[in-house]
């Protein structure tokens, strides 16, 4: 019987890794003849079959006497023509030399140990199969017991090709990180990358770094807070703060450090390893003489105007306005109207927004278009818009400026103000008409004049007239008629 060697035996020697040597069972059967000698061949074979995916019975010359295989898909590798062919025959050529070692092995030990080789396939992959060779000392012949290492070269091959797929995405993340510094870095503008749960700074360019004459790399890991003036560093804190959690961008105004103008700040949420970041631009270019840009002043002096500015898109929904537009419609922030059409607050009736729209369209600009604003308290006032057509890469965008009208003219008389001969000719027919006559004939006047304002606004758009005036088109088809207006002209609907 075999025995384990001891750890006197054994020693301190470390194993050679180059020249592997074959080890015996650490412990046999302590009685074989009681308890085996009573197996016949048959039970022999199964027990083979049983242990080894394929068992080959060989000569001493090495050929291939008999075979046993338990898998079905293993006559895909011709396995049934091996018999009585020489087992060097039935290898690839580079697993020749592990044949002759192994068939050398056995003729000095019990058991070799156990050696890979690929069996060639016809019009199919190569069969790798790992072979122990048992030496029948009775006989002279030898038992090479295999298994099949198909789902082992499967699983490395799997293995080696998620290594490449993880060496390809490493060396992607490597090249999208070298292009990201490059253009963070070279940027002309003051960045800073900020966390937005410590406002701790992550990372600054070198834009950072000339604008707080400091070194970039003395930038990060400091308060964003202490690169501000020390009378607003508990306000940018807090506006960074409500910024990343409303996780929209927008624009503040502070000063730092190391200017005594104050600077638009554009400060813009990202999603970072799962947590939000922030992006702290700021809007200056400065030069030696630590001027501020003319784009800061410019958004500074919007934000300030009295005057409601709104920003559109072709569908009229709003993008952005300034503090003097939510004022006039009452509305506390501008998260509330973001998105939304504008003629829910601008505009008497939808046709107001469609006429405007219109001329833009085919004009650019349109100035002193009268209409009303509306508020969310229910109340309304008159009002002027001046509004241009801005032609950006996402499309049209449309600049409405929105100004209240003077009182004055509100209180003046519509008569008098469309149309002062008719008013002093209806004066002098006052005690020669009767009133209720007067009353009429005024009634027409005022009617014609409006429908005349209603289709010089549309442009002869008929239907939009109707609906700007609140009637059916019918009835102003027979107003048109009763008055003599566009006898000669073609409907446009």
């Amino acid at each position: 019987m075999a025995r384990c060697p001891s750890p006197n035996e054994t020693g301190t020697r470390k194993p050679q890794m180059d020249k592997l040597v074959s080890r015996e069972v650490c412990r046999s059967f302590g009685d074989n003849r009681r308890f085996l000698a009573e197996l016949d061949a048959e039970a022999v074979s199964k027990i083979v079959t049983a242990g080894a995916d394929i068992a080959l019975v060989l000569s001493p010359d090495g050929d291939i006497l008999d075979i046993a295989y338990r898998d079905a898909e293993l006559k895909a590798w011709g396995l049934e023509d091996w018999v009585g062919r020489s087992w060097h025959e039935t290898v690839t050529m580079e697993s020749r030399e592990k044949l002759r070692d192994l068939l050398s092995d056995a003729s000095s030990m019990t058991m070799t140990r156990s050696r890979q080789v690929n069996h060639p396939g016809d019009g199919t992959r190569d069969l790798p199969v790992s072979y122990r060779v048992a030496s029948l000392a009775a006989s002279g012949k030898r038992l090479a017991l295999g298994a099949d290492g198909r789902a082992m070269a499967d699983m490395q091959q799997r293995l080696l090709r998620a290594q490449f797929e993880m060496e390809r995405d490493y060396r992607r993340v490597r090249d999208i990180e070298a292009r990201y510094r490059i253009i963070f870095h070279l940027a002309y503008e003051p960045l800073l990358v900020v966390d937005s749960l410590s406002l701790k700074v992550l990372d600054a360019n070198e834009g950072a770094a000339r604008l707080f004459a400091k070194p970039a790399k003395k930038l990060a890991g400091g308060s964003v807070a202490a690169a501000f003036a020390k009378g607003e560093q508990q306000q940018v804190a807090e506006a960074l703060a409500a910024i990343a959690a409303r996780g929209r961008e927008d624009v503040i105004t502070a000063r730092i450090a190391t200017l005594d103008e104050p600077l638009s700040i554009r400060v813009t949420p990202f999603r970072e390893f799962g947590r939000t970041n922030l992006l702290v631009c700021f809007l200056a270019d400065r030069d030696l003489g630590g001027g501020v840009s003319t784009v800061s002043s410019m958004l500074s002096m919007v934000e300030s105007l009295p005057d409601g500015l709104v920003v559109v898109d072709a569908d009229g929904r709003i993008l952005e306005a300034n503090m003097a537009f939510l004022d006039m419609i009452r509305v506390v922030g501008f998260d509330r109207i973001e998105g939304k059409s504008v003629d829910t607050w601008v505009g008497g009736s939808g046709v107001d927004l469609q006429v405007l729209m219109a001329n833009l369209r085919e004009h650019g600009t349109v100035r002193r278009f009268s209409t009303i604003i509306r508020d969310d308290l229910g109340g309304s006032e008159t009002v002027e818009l001046s509004a241009a057509r801005i032609n950006g890469a996402g499309g049209p965008r449309y600049g409405l400026s929105v100004r209240e009208s003077q009182r004055s003219d509100a209180g003046l008389s519509p008569l008098g103000t469309v149309n002062g001969q008719s008013a002093s000719h209806l004066t002098e027919l006052v005690g020669r008409v009767p009133l209720k006559d007067l009353v009429r004939d005024t009634a027409d006047i005022i009617e014609k004049l409006c429908i005349e304002a209603a289709l010089k606004l549309t442009d002869n758009n008929r239907a939009s007239a109707a609906d700007m005036l609140g009637l059916s088109r019918q009835s102003l088809y027979i107003k048109l008629r009763r008055y003599g207006i566009s006898d000669s002209e073609e409907e446009t609907n």
